[in-house]
């Protein structure tokens, strides 16, 4: 795949697996809902969540975005993490967060998803891309 048909391929929205990497060594997968700006990929967990505890202790992750059923398209970022707290971050912080869940809930429910994540302890994750693999190669 070239960079456009990547960037557009993950403007749909897909599921994303995250993959980070526990204490013991052992990989730890979770799906998430993510965005796709055209260099870096985000998402929203809670900072009390192994996967937020595992990349605060090693920035590495792997996120594995495929077609459901059969997996026949997928893409594959890998590259270190950044962590902002939404609790205590600035707007441009729940700005991403409104996009990423905008992709995913209807337009009337958005609201209700923000408010709702503002009395949690909600984090923003940026993966930045090392690498890039597809079905059709790797960037």
């Amino acid at each position: 795949m070239t960079e456009q048909e990547i960037a557009q391929y993950l403007d749909m929205s897909h599921i994303a697996v995250m993959a980070t990497i526990n204490r013991n060594g052992e990989p730890h997968l979770t799906p998430n809902w993510y965005r796709y700006n055209g260099s870096v990929l985000t998402f929203v967990t809670r900072n009390d969540r192994l996967k937020s505890r595992n990349l605060q202790r090693d920035h590495r992750m792997s996120v594995c975005i495929y077609d459901a059923p059969s997996a026949s398209n997928y893409v594959v970022i890998t590259g270190p993490t950044t962590i902002a707290d939404a609790t205590t971050g600035g707007p441009e912080i729940w700005d991403e967060i409104r996009r990423i869940v905008a992709r995913y809930v209807a337009p009337e429910r958005i609201e209700d998803y923000i408010a709702r994540w503002r009395t949690e302890p909600r984090v923003l994750v940026t993966v930045t891309p090392e690498r890039i693999s597809t079905r059709a190669g790797v960037r």
